[in-house]
């Protein structure tokens, strides 16, 4: 990875930070082809996979899952990993304190890759979950999923090519929000659609500034409706601090579909572990310290996944703002600190027995 100058904070960084990567998308496309976002701006949304595989794929690639008591949703999200058409991956599942420990479905998930299991007994979050599997990863790209989330048959295929031949970029997936009917059984439905992604087209207003912004002062904007990634340029014109309606560049990064190469990840401390909550802002986090480093952020727009809409999760809406207040709080703290300083955590873990196949580890996270 390239880092930009030399800053003081992480502020800074974003400040210097410019997104224009089209440097990086004509040489994408001289060697392979394709777009790299992965469809023209004008164009319309994805409608499906390509129509042949791209050849010459050689890039590791390790997918990284971490799951909090989600075993019926993860099922969904390993039967999609097998379904993929090109298989030069390996599965990292990190179980941050489920209960029952998920070790054992995971392993009759029939997974035909290599697959390691990690078993935290003691939750730490999402972020803590998620170095835990870098730490684990063998690949120099890694995929970070939710444990709810179905990719399409082609989605890795792209990914790998699209890290292949390029340097200092990470790409962001989007989600169509979707029904167990639907999650469980793609095949015969609709394509996941990227329209029903808040980034392409949002009408939430300016509550959701809150997630994005490091000032407590909200610029006035009497719009309520926004398409970002036209808007933008796909991504482009977010540099350098640059507010479009409610939203800033850290905000288009979302961890439930994030794709990188490990080094980027780990030069700049990987993702913040002071989040050490079920739900925090801790992708969005990650996202200003990628970006603050000179790493480009990419929407790749042909990787739209199911997501599994959740029945019975939500709670009470003073509830959801406190938590969000609190990881604010602590964003806005971090993005004055030196960049520079970030580490990556140290987390130790030991090998266990149960993994009962060829291809399969099974680790502890020693307390």
């Amino acid at each position: 990875m390239t880092r930009a100058v030399a800053t003081a904070t992480v502020l800074d960084g974003l400040r210097a930070h410019g997104n224009d990567y089209s440097g990086a998308e004509r040489a994408f496309r001289a060697r392979t082809g394709l777009a790299l976002t992965g469809l023209a701006l004008t164009g319309p949304a994805p409608t499906g996979p390509l129509d042949r595989m791209p050849e010459g794929i050689s890039e590791p690639v390790s997918v990284v899952v971490a799951t909090y008591n989600g075993a019926r949703s993860l099922a969904g999200t390993l039967a999609g990993l097998e379904a993929q058409l090109w298989r030069g991956f390996e599965v990292v599942v990190v179980d941050d304190g489920s209960d029952p420990p998920v070790r054992r479905m995971v392993f009759d998930a029939g997974l035909t890759v290599p697959v390691s299991v990690v078993h935290n007994p003691v939750g730490l979050g999402a972020g803590a979950a998620r170095n835990v599997g870098l730490t684990v990863a063998q690949g120099s790209t890694v995929v970070f999923l939710d444990d709810d989330i179905r990719m399409s048959r082609d989605a890795l295929a792209l990914l790998a090519l699209r890290q292949q031949h390029t340097e200092g970029c990470m790409f962001t997936g989007f989600r169509d929000n979707t029904g167990p009917d639907v999650f469980s059984a793609p095949d015969g439905a609709h394509p996941p659609r990227i329209e029903r992604d808040w980034r392409w087209l949002s009408d939430r207003g300016g509550d959701r500034y809150v997630l994005t912004t490091a000032a407590r002062d909200v610029p006035h904007c009497d719009r309520t409706s926004f398409e970002l990634v036209k808007e933008s340029r796909y991504f482009k014109d977010f540099g350098h601090g640059r507010v479009i309606g409610f939203w800033d560049l850290p905000g288009m990064v979302s961890g439930h579909s994030l794709c990188v190469k490990r080094a980027d990840a780990v030069s700049v401390g990987g993702f913040p572990e002071e989040y050490a909550t079920r739900w925090g802002a801790e992708d969005l986090a990650f996202g200003a310290l990628m970006a603050a480093s000179g790493i480009f952020v990419v929407p790749a727009l042909d990787w739209v996944a199911f997501h599994l809409r959740h029945e019975g999760r939500r709670v009470p809406r003073a509830v959801e703002h406190a938590r969000l207040e609190r990881a604010l709080d602590r964003y806005r703290s971090m993005l004055g600190e030196p960049l520079a300083e970030r580490r990556f955590p140290r987390h130790r873990l030991r090998r266990a027995a149960g993994a009962g196949r060829p291809g399969a580890e099974c680790y502890e996270l020693v307390p």
